[in-house]
């Protein structure tokens, strides 16, 4: 049936646009948490694997590994305040 009163237009037309709001907040912070932790799993599994090889490099790198907890956070403040 074209003319349905269910059909998915009219169940789009009838949602909030603060829901359409809150699902696309929701969305950016979920993909930022998600890219913040493949960074950080990994970093950290380059840093195993050049602690294994030589086990002198151990805190040089941290600094990319603290760079993806800062982008994660960054990116959620961001989400939060647009």
């Amino acid at each position: 049936m074209v003319g349905d009163s269910s059909s998915w237009s009219t169940a789009l037309v009838k949602i909030s646009p603060y829901t359409f709001s809150a699902i696309g907040i929701a969305i950016a912070i979920g993909v930022s948490v998600l890219g913040a932790a493949w960074g950080i799993y990994i970093t950290g599994s380059s840093l195993i694997g050049a602690a294994i090889k030589a086990p002198r490099i151990t805190s040089k790198n941290l600094i990319s590994l603290t760079s993806c907890c800062l982008l994660a956070l960054l990116d959620s403040c961001k989400c939060q305040l647009d």
